[in-house]
């Protein structure tokens, strides 16, 4: 009997491993710098010169001042570094042109420098933005005549100063202040190592593609969806499961018959309708075709109808009016139907993509799912930010579920045990 309970659970255990699986994937890959969850781009080469064209090179990097560059055969990792031979020129070096970078993720920036003149201990790195901005970040070097790394680290950028996001040119920079003739130097292995994990796409995700507002706009839409439906629609039921009145059944019948319509059909009525009031591109459009809801009212009267009836009728003796028995008695015994309605009324209502796709046009109005989907189409090959978005979106039914798992249990298991 033990093993087979021990197969059951393990049986269990693996189902939701599977289960957690996409969830745990997409939230690890939301940490990633840049690439995938198999293929994480810890640190990149802005150029490594072991293309070995010098055509490559004339269109990557560009000699400042009186200097010529062309590649020579020694490295301290690979097989052939960057020469370069300076005329009487004060600040010599090069700068790395090209495509515009995003260095908000950089942890460091790396690279090697070889210099056999003794005299020259000093240089810079100037990082230039799109905007014609620039930042100079000095270093020194101390190995004379031999290989050194030389680190930068974004710590000592002034983001104030230049635009981390757009940076159009990197130049590498040797103080030659005294004017030596002949000065030559390698450098090699130009490097950007990123940080990992970074919350930084979480952050970019939010304040640049405006899924704080968008996420501000699915809780206003959900959460005004999820009071009304709480209290209009436990109205609606305690009304047809206590109060008799004149076609009660053909009423509730049109309610259950509605549940089998598919929302499809009612799309473009809802959508001239709300034309008509001029109310598209607001949070009416979104709030008003879902204050009321029939599965709401069809799960609530249901449960109603199995409270004793004897507690009402004992308040109404005490002198209670029904708004008195429906607050104070009906809606606290209800508790758990209430759980289960308004838990799935939110689920619904935040995953809804098709009714606030039509019924909204601007940026400014679209909730998490629209802006999602949108956003999905323009970063297809950026997975960390599409994940962070993705994240961001499905964190709220996490955190109400984790919160109201115990009412949901209680109702979905209501009225299973007699006695």
């Amino acid at each position: 009997m033990n093993i087979k309970k021990n197969i059951i659970l393990l049986i269990s255990f693996m189902i939701l491993i599977i289960f957690l699986l996409p969830l745990v994937i997409m939230i690890y890959t939301s940490f990633i710098p840049q690439g995938t969850m198999t293929n994480i781009v810890k640190e990149f080469y802005l150029n490594d010169f072991e293309a070995g064209y010098m055509s490559v090179l004339r269109r990557t990097i560009s000699p400042l001042g009186n200097t010529n560059y062309s590649l020579f055969k020694e490295s301290p990792e690979t097989s052939q570094s960057l020469l370069i031979e300076s005329k009487e020129e004060k600040n010599p070096g090069i700068k790395m042109i090209g495509s515009t970078r995003d260095l908000r993720k950089m942890d460091n920036f790396n690279f090697w420098i070889k210099v056999d003149n003794p005299e020259i201990i000093n240089g810079f790195v100037s990082f230039e933005d799109i905007n014609g901005n620039s930042q100079s970040i000095p270093f020194s070097y101390k190995s004379q005549g031999q290989w050194e790394q030389i680190q930068i680290s974004k710590k000592a950028l002034d983001k104030e100063q230049i635009n981390l996001k757009y940076i159009t040119g990197i130049s590498i920079i040797l103080n030659n202040e005294k004017g030596i003739l002949d000065l030559n130097f390698l450098i090699d292995d130009i490097q950007i190592q990123n940080q990992y994990p970074t919350l930084l796409n979480y952050i970019i995700v939010w304040n640049e593609e405006m899924f704080g507002r968008y996420i501000f706009n699915s809780f206003i839409v959900s959460g005004t969806i999820l009071i009304s439906n709480l209290l209009f629609s436990s109205m609606v039921a305690y009304a047809f499961a206590r109060r008799d009145f004149k076609g009660k059944n053909i009423l509730f019948a049109i309610v259950l018959i509605t549940m089998m319509i598919p929302f499809q059909v009612t799309t473009i009525p809802i959508f001239i309708l709300m034309k008509n009031l001029k109310l598209l591109d607001t949070y009416f459009a979104l709030i008003l075709p879902h204050l009321v809801t029939p599965f709401g009212i069809f799960i609530l009267k249901q449960y109603i109808e199995q409270l004793p009836i004897e507690i009402e009728q004992a308040a109404v003796v005490d002198g209670a009016g029904p708004f008195t028995v429906f607050f104070k008695i009906i809606l606290p015994l209800s508790t758990p139907a209430l759980a289960v309605m308004g838990i799935n009324t939110f689920i619904t209502t935040w995953n809804d993509l098709f009714m606030p796709l039509i019924l909204t046009s601007s940026r400014e109005m679209r909730t998490a799912q629209v802006g999602l989907a949108l956003y999905q189409q323009l970063t297809q090959l950026q997975w960390p930010y599409l994940m962070s978005a993705s994240t961001i979106v499905g964190l709220p039914i996490m955190i109400a579920f984790l919160i109201f798992q115990k009412q949901i249990i209680s109702g979905i298991t209501a009225g299973s045990v007699k006695g």
